[in-house]
């Protein structure tokens, strides 16, 4: 089996003999269900920027005014227009919703839905595992951290991305965020995620509304431990890995230097993710996965534009445009490594790969040197 997402696919698999499902993807930070997610007027007070939720401000500023309103599927709306919240600790506030929510409860009651600042829960677009219903209980596993955090599906997102999960499941796997502007998994793609199908009964009848985290853990980590725990992950990892880091080999040697090199000019600050120590002995940590290759090789043609347009302003002189259709041609070379992460996070290799070529152009017709002068 396998999910379509955009145009390349998620395998999803199952161990012969079992139930579970289980796929890798990145981790996007989900924040719907918490009564302070999204706000009408300023984006810099809620927990997730208005975009987040279909939402579109004027400029793009986090205080613009509002040219299009959130979804509905999104926040709730009564009476034709998204509904605020006239009083409580978040007055003024959206009400966003979870797709696991309690239906005798009031729309208007924030406390109808999963809050995702306490509750650990994943998204997944409808019809992606297709066994699963929204109760059910799940698993996500860090292969870097080691660690899991038990979890239920809670919210069914847009079809056209997998790997979402809520603030508090980032949180309890110890990844660094407070809200869902940032997603330390974003352009991972290692987590691995388990689904238990038809467990959403044990979960409605070992309490009434709402499910505390603790009952959730306890259930899901019964399931885990059926299922064989880290271990088994470990083992599948192991034999089959799906994503995960990029090896310092000969065939991405030039890829980390290429790093290295803009590091060093100071085209890029600093990376997500470390590199190899003969590139850089500063740096410790994990090496990125694809996905994350092809996102700083974007910020380099990026950093790149930015200094051929200050050159062409005359902001800078001429002569900091030495190398720089070098550099180009490495990054252009980096999305043909990586044509799947680059059409799955990018706009694919022909895009990209045309972008570079014309700041050649106008490398060139700025004076500088070509790549076949250098």
């Amino acid at each position: 089996m396998s999910y379509d997402r955009n145009d390349h696919r998620v395998p999803l698999r199952r161990i012969k003999g079992t139930t579970a499902l289980f796929f890798q993807s990145k981790l996007s930070c989900d924040v719907d269900g918490s009564p302070n997610a999204y706000h009408p007027f300023d984006d810099r007070l809620s927990l997730d920027v208005i975009e987040s939720a279909e939402g579109k401000r004027e400029d793009d500023r986090p205080d613009g005014m509002l040219l299009a309103q959130p979804a509905p599927d999104i926040v709730v709306w009564v009476g034709g227009k998204p509904y605020v919240q006239p009083d409580g600790e978040f007055k003024g506030y959206y009400l966003s919703k979870t797709s696991l929510q309690n239906p005798a409860m009031s729309r208007t009651d924030p406390r109808r839905y999963l809050d995702a600042r306490h509750t650990q829960y994943i998204v997944l677009p409808e019809g992606m595992v297709p066994e699963a219903r929204v109760g059910d209980l799940a698993i996500v596993y860090d292969p870097v951290a080691k660690r899991f955090a038990a979890a239920v599906y809670g919210d069914i997102g847009p079809s056209s991305e997998s790997g979402e999960a809520a603030l508090a499941t980032l949180q309890r796997l110890g990844m660094e965020t407070t809200d869902g502007k940032c997603s330390p998994g974003q352009f991972r793609d290692d987590l691995f995620f388990l689904v238990f199908p038809d467990t959403a009964s044990r979960l409605k009848q070992a309490e009434s509304w709402p499910h505390l985290q603790s009952t959730i853990d306890a259930l899901a980590g019964e399931e885990f431990a059926k299922w064989g725990g880290v271990p088994r992950i470990e083992a599948i990892l192991k034999q089959d890995p799906k994503g995960g880091s990029i090896a310092d080999a000969s065939a991405n040697c030039m890829i980390y230097d290429e790093f290295a090199s803009l590091k060093a000019l100071g085209l890029v600050d600093a990376f997500d993710f470390a590199l190899p120590a003969r590139c850089d002995r500063s740096s410790a940590g994990r090496l990125p996965c694809a996905p994350e290759i092809v996102v700083a090789a974007k910020d380099g043609v990026l950093a790149i534009e930015r200094v051929i347009g200050s050159v062409e302003l005359s902001r800078l002189p001429m002569s900091r445009l030495s190398g720089m259709a070098a550099h180009l041609h490495h990054l252009a070379e980096t999305y043909r490594r990586f044509p799947v992460a680059t059409s799955a996070v990018l706009e694919g290799v022909l895009r990209e790969t045309a972008r570079c070529g014309a700041l050649e152009k106008r490398i060139a017709k700025c004076g500088g040197r070509t790549l076949a002068q250098n």
